[in-house]
């Protein structure tokens, strides 16, 4: 069965002022996360106060927003990074690899300034990420973007926008296998794993889904580097500090015992 994209990207249209569903869906994500975490202060399931929360959460949508936007000029748009295009958020164009540069530094200055670990930080972030992030996916699907490779078969999605052939909706692929590993990752944190274990999973996991996606379903509009599509080759690096994470962690613990 073959579906005709025709989901309007545009939530309510004020005239003046437009409200896209990728918005709505970054601030679902957001709240979304602010209530998580107030939720493990609440049962004292982490050390944190509720100033220190909101400040996180502050920290990291900047982190998502700044980075996310310059990372995607970065990595897919280096032409444009010092036009004033980079500026023009509701042309869209956010890049996950930037979006995690800029919130690993925002942890990073937040367990500096708090004198916290800063894996103990990043562990209550990954399973509210990780559902942001299928979340995303949901947008780039109703905006008709980041579509898949063409099935070449009797089913799929036709994105009119781009050509009559229908591709494989990696978008709802992707948001798939980022809500897999929320489920994955929040079995792992009701057994309190020790610190570093949540974070270290959630790369390894979003890393090698990532690559498989990339080589397998998702168009690769973004060219290849090395022969190898470009948003895998990016995911490389993330894939390889969760091993090596959790291989580390590992190595840790027998060294105690």
């Amino acid at each position: 069965m073959i579906f005709h994209h025709s989901l309007d990207p545009i939530a309510f249209d004020l005239g003046f002022f437009e409200i896209r569903w990728y918005g709505i869906f970054y601030a679902i994500s957001f709240l979304l996360a602010f209530f998580w975490l107030q939720n493990l202060v609440k049962n004292r399931l982490i050390d944190f106060t509720k100033k220190q929360i909101e400040d996180l959460v502050f920290a990291v949508i900047l982190g998502v927003i700044v980075g996310g936007r310059v990372g995607y000029f970065l990595f897919y748009n280096f032409e444009n990074l010092f036009s004033l295009e980079l500026f023009k958020i509701w042309h869209g164009g956010m890049s996950f690899h930037g979006g995690l540069i800029g919130v690993l530094i925002s942890v990073f200055w937040l367990a500096k300034k708090w004198r916290k670990s800063f894996l103990a930080i990043s562990d209550v972030l990954v399973i509210p990420a990780a559902i942001g992030l299928f979340f995303g996916r949901i947008g780039n699907f109703m905006n008709g973007e980041l579509f898949g490779r063409s099935t070449g078969g009797e089913w799929g999605v036709v994105f009119p926008r781009t050509d009559e052939l229908p591709r494989f909706p990696s978008q709802l692929f992707e948001a798939a296998k980022n809500l897999i590993i929320a489920g994955i990752l929040f079995l792992t944190f009701q057994k309190k794993p020790r610190t570093g274990i949540l974070s270290f999973l959630f790369l390894t996991f979003y890393g090698s889904s990532r690559i498989l996606v990339e080589f397998f379903w998702r168009e690769p509009l973004d060219g290849f580097i090395f022969a190898i599509p470009r948003g895998a080759f990016f995911s490389l690096p993330v894939l390889a500090a969760g091993v090596l994470g959790l291989i580390f962690l590992n190595f840790k613990r027998a060294r105690r015992m």
